[in-house]
C-alpha cells in the first residue's frame, strides 16, 4: 500500500522525508527555543543517561519498559522527545509515558522513549478495520475507544536506532506489562462524560512517512503485529507554529469565538481551533489540507478484539504477550542481524549521542533555517 503522496508527486521516499521535515522544522525549532534555558539545564545531567556506540556491549543489551512517574522521569522523556523531527503537543486525555533503557549497560542508558495517548474520535482506516458505521455507532465508539490507546510517540535514539530498536520498541507496546500498567493507571478514573474503562484492547499508530520500517513484517503467533489499514486524508496541525497558533486563538477570542481547552472539550484543541479560524477568518469549510497523509496501523490485542470493539462480545480474550518474549524474537529476528552486518556495527560505534544534544541541533536547525533550506 504505497504512499499516496509518492505516486502524486512522482518522488521517492528520501524527498518526502526531507520536505516533511522541512515543514516542520520551523515549529520544532520555535518549541526548542521556547525551552532554551530549561534544556540548557536539563544538558548538565542528561548525559549521565546517554552512551556512545564504542561504549556498548551489544551481547549484553537488555532492554526494560520504565514507566515515567516521576517528574524527573518526564523531565528525560520530554527532553528526548524534542529531538523528533515532528513537534510534539501534549493535548488532552489518558497518557503513559514510557522510557525504554538498557539494564544491560552501566547507568541503564535510554534506548528509546514511547507515548501512548487516547485516541482521535474519527479515523476513517480503522473505524473501517474495527467495522464501526458513523454517526450510528457514535455512543459505542465513545466507550470502546477507552480500550484504544494510539502510540502517539515511538522513538529509538542513537545509537541504538542502527540496531532496529525502533522495532523492539513497537513490540514492546503490545506487551503484558503496557496492558497492566493501563488498568492500573485508570481503573478508578472515569472520564468526564462518567465513561469508565481499564481493557486495553488496541493499539494503534500512524507513519508520516508512509509504510513505515519499524512497524511492516512484524510478527508474533504467525500473525503481523501491526497491520497497515490505509492513509489518511493530510489535514493535521503539528506544523503551525506556537505564534501562529496564539494568534488564531486571539482572533478567534476577539470575534466572540473562543475555543474551550481541557480534558472534556472535544478532540485535539489545536485542531478546533485551526478549523474555526479558517472557516471564520479565511472562509473556508475546514483547515486547509497540508498534504501529508499519514499511514495508519492497527495492533490487536486479543483473539476477539474487533469483535468486541463492534459490540459483539464482552471478551478481548488477550494474547498476554510477556516482555521477555518479545525482546527474545527481537533479537532472534533482528537484532543478530545487525550485529552481523560489519557496516551497521561500524556505524553504530561511530554513533555518539553525547555529540547530538539539543544545545547543538537548535543551532544547526536554525542556521539551517537562516539559510533558506
Amino acid at each position: 500500500m504505497k504512499n499516496p503522496v509518492l505516486r502524486e508527486k512522482d518522488i521517492t521516499i528520501e524527498e518526502h522525508r526531507y520536505q516533511v521535515r522541512r515543514m516542520f522544522a520551523p515549529h520544532r525549532l520555535e518549541l526548542m527555543q521556547q525551552r532554551r534555558l530549561w534544556i540548557k539545564r536539563t544538558e548538565r545531567w542528561i548525559t549521565d543517561y546517554l552512551l556512545p556506540g564504542v561504549a556498548i556491549k551489544v551481547e549484553h543489551i537488555h532492554p526494560y519498559l520504565q514507566l515515567c512517574t516521576s517528574e524527573h522521569q518526564h523531565d528525560v522523556w520530554r527532553y528526548f522527545r524534542l529531538w523528533g523531527s515532528i513537534p510534539y503537543n501534549r493535548g488532552c486525555g489518558r497518557l503513559l509515558r514510557y522510557l525504554i533503557r538498557d539494564r544491560g549497560q552501566p547507568g541503564h542508558p535510554i534506548v528509546g522513549i514511547t507515548a501512548l495517548s487516547s485516541p482521535i474520535l474519527i479515523c476513517n482506516p480503522r473505524d473501517a478495520w474495527i467495522g464501526w458505521e458513523y454517526p450510528g455507532d457514535r455512543a459505542l465508539k465513545r466507550q470502546k475507544l477507552l480500550t484504544c490507546l494510539d502510540l502517539s510517540v515511538s522513538m529509538a535514539l542513537p545509537p541504538y536506532n542502527h540496531l532496529t530498536a525502533g522495532k523492539m520498541i513497537s513490540l514492546a507496546m503490545l506487551s503484558e506489562q503496557v496492558r497492566k500498567d493501563y488498568a492500573d493507571k485508570f481503573r478508578d478514573q472515569a472520564t468526564p462524560t462518567g465513561l469508565n474503562e481499564n481493557r486495553l484492547a488496541l493499539i494503534t499508530t500512524t507513519s508520516i512517512y508512509g509504510s513505515s520500517v519499524q512497524y511492516n513484517r512484524l510478527r508474533l503467533h504467525n500473525h503481523l503485529a501491526y497491520i497497515l489499514v490505509g492513509y489518511t486524508e493530510g489535514y493535521g496541525n503539528a506544523h503551525l507554529t506556537e505564534q501562529e497558533f496564539t494568534e488564531m486563538e486571539t482572533y478567534l477570542r476577539n470575534e466572540g469565538r473562543p475555543i474551550p481547552k481541557g480534558w472534556g472539550t472535544g478532540r485535539s484543541c489545536r485542531l478546533r481551533v485551526y478549523t474555526a479560524y479558517a472557516r471564520h477568518r479565511s472562509k473556508l469549510p475546514q483547515a486547509p489540507n497540508h498534504r501529508q497523509p499519514r499511514a495508519v496501523y492497527v495492533a490487536p490485542l486479543g483473539e476477539t478484539t474487533r469483535e468486541f470493539l463492534r459490540g459483539e462480545t464482552p471478551y478481548i480474550r488477550p494474547y498476554k504477550y510477556h516482555m521477555g518474549d518479545l525482546i527474545h524474537i527481537w533479537k532472534q529476528e533482528w537484532l543478530a542481524k545487525r550485529i552481523a552486518n560489519r557496516e551497521v556495527m561500524e556505524t553504530f560505534r561511530k554513533s555518539n549521542p553525547l555529540e547530538r544534544l539539543l544545545t547543538k541541533q537548535m543551532e544547526e536547525l536554525a542556521e539551517e533555517l537562516a539559510g533558506g533550506w
